[in-house]
């Protein structure tokens, strides 16, 4: 009735409806990725830091909380990648890689 309502008051057509639940859609499942990348960096910086805080308390010789922080700072560098688009291989390299092969612009 909702969505009724509104494209009667704007005068919208289904496609424009559509189009605007796809944009919500979309915009939802970025939020909710940046939402669990600030949750995976929160649960990193806790543990690690307690990690080391332990390493140093025990006034062992040897700084072993490196090692698991260097391993998940690799994945939590991996998240950020997907969630901020910074990998080399995103839609525009595809893009590129179709037209190379076609040989023309799409």
């Amino acid at each position: 009735m909702l969505i009724q309502k509104l494209r009667l008051q704007r005068g919208w057509s289904q496609q424009q409806l559509a189009d605007l639940s796809a944009e919500e859609a979309l915009a939802l499942n970025q939020v909710r990725m940046l939402k669990g990348f600030y949750v995976h960096l929160t649960q990193y910086v806790i543990v690690i830091s307690t990690l080391f805080a332990f390493n140093l308390w025990r006034d062992i010789p040897r700084l072993w909380a490196v090692w698991p922080a260097l391993g998940w700072g690799i994945g939590l560098a991996l998240h950020a990648a997907r969630v901020f688009g910074l990998h080399p291989f995103g839609a525009a390299w595809e893009k590129q890689q179709v037209e190379k092969r076609l040989g023309r612009k799409l």
